[in-house]
């Protein structure tokens, strides 16, 4: 028989890596029939990533580099940084290189 471990205890267990990875995999699902960003970033598992605060930002970069996914809401939310330039908002690959530089100058990625 098996027990219902409480979401705390749970959490507890797992590792900040192993949690976002989770949740991502979860809000890609619940994402991927809509199209609207705000909706996207509304989606409880995009919520609880950025619950997670400054040690998910090397993971949501570093998951930015291999897919080109909505996570510019996220990074802003947690690290009150917006290196888009103004010119470049609606354009999501000047926006994913924005990021990934402001990443990389932070020394959070290569």
């Amino acid at each position: 028989m098996s027990t219902l471990t409480a979401p705390t205890q749970l959490a507890d267990r797992l590792t900040t890596a192993e949690r976002f990875h989770r949740l991502a995999a979860e809000w890609k699902q619940q994402a991927g029939y809509l199209s609207n960003t705000r909706q996207m970033a509304m989606l409880r598992p995009y919520q609880a990533i950025v619950g997670m605060g400054l040690p998910v930002v090397p993971l949501i970069l570093e998951e930015l580099k291999a897919e080109s996914h909505f996570w510019y809401w996220a990074l802003e939310a947690i690290t009150d940084e917006n290196p888009i330039p103004a010119d470049v908002n609606g354009d999501v690959a000047r926006m994913r290189d924005a990021w990934l530089n402001w990443g990389r100058e932070q020394g959070l990625i290569d």
